[in-house]
């Protein structure tokens, strides 16, 4: 059984122990991204693009391959809808949180900087979230209510290039293909779990800045 991705973080943290044991360069780090949906998804969303975030920790193997290991959050705002002649203001989001890890390979023979290539593998959930608030009188502080429902336990796989301009700073793209369940009837409009569903395919086209320290 898969588990939920965020229950995978003390497993990625121990799969680092014999790296750190054996003294190999390691660094911590992260990125931020835009999020291009293609496929089914981008059908889903009405070509709306996204945002995205990760914590990474890239693990320096030889002179060329680097493992990294990663945490990443991804939403896309689905609708947002204010109902007529009332206060009422609809929100629907659909985001993935997941854990994997990536292998990277150094075109120029140094993992510290210049072009790279990737391929990584994980798993990841997938969520829907509805939030309705009423604005009285245009009180930011006003009647709230949420709701997040799971969607699917999704493996994920990815391919992309980089480019490493020095230790700190990077610059990559990376597309990501997982699954999604979209109920039949409604789109992601509609909660999963309530209606019959089918499976819908997610290619998501990350373009990201990364930081290592």
């Amino acid at each position: 059984m898969l588990r939920s991705p965020l229950t995978l973080l003390p497993l990625l943290l121990l799969g680092l122990g014999p790296a750190l044991g054996a003294q190999l360069p390691v660094q911590f780090g992260g990125a931020v991204s835009v999020d291009a949906p293609l496929s089914d998804l981008r059908t889903d969303l009405n070509d709306k693009v996204g945002l995205g975030t990760s914590f990474q920790v890239t693990v320096r193997t030889g002179e060329r391959l680097s493992v990294r290991p990663r945490l990443d959050l991804d939403l896309f705002r689905v609708s947002r809808y204010h109902r007529p002649f009332s206060n009422y203001v609809q929100e629907r989001t659909f985001f993935s949180a997941g854990a994997g890890a990536d292998l990277l390979y150094a075109f120029d023979g140094t993992a510290g900087n210049g072009l790279y290539c990737l391929a990584g593998a994980g798993v990841l959930q997938w969520f829907q979230h509805f939030t309705i608030t009423d604005h009285w009188n245009h009180d930011p502080d006003g009647d709230y209510r949420s709701d997040t429902r799971k969607n699917r336990v999704s493996p994920w796989a990815a391919l992309g290039l980089g480019y490493q301009v020095n230790r700190h700073l990077g610059f990559e793209t990376r597309a990501v293909l997982s699954q999604y369940d979209r109920p039949a009837a409604g789109g992601l409009q509609v909660p999963t779990g309530e209606v019959p569903t089918e499976l819908r395919k997610a290619l998501n086209v990350q373009f990201a800045v990364t930081g290592r320290w």
